[in-house]
């Protein structure tokens, strides 16, 4: 069972007619609120948690997972 109460950065990507590169710059940045990113210790990849019911409050955008194309 997937977990819908977060989002991939693909999914926000498509969402927001943008680069998933500018979605990973605004969560690195700060510069929203509805996801943050993170490196753990000794890592060179970061992790990027996108929280669904934030983003959709804020954007007024609800993502289905059928919209997604994989």
């Amino acid at each position: 069972m997937k977990d819908t109460s977060v989002l991939t950065v693909a999914q926000v990507a498509v969402a927001l007619h943008r680069d998933a590169q500018t979605i990973r710059y605004l969560l690195d940045n700060k510069l929203v609120s509805w996801g943050m990113s993170f490196r753990k210790r000794g890592s060179k990849r970061k992790t990027y948690i996108i929280y669904a019911d934030k983003f959709m409050q804020e954007t007024g955008i609800k993502i289905v997972e059928s919209e997604v194309s994989k």
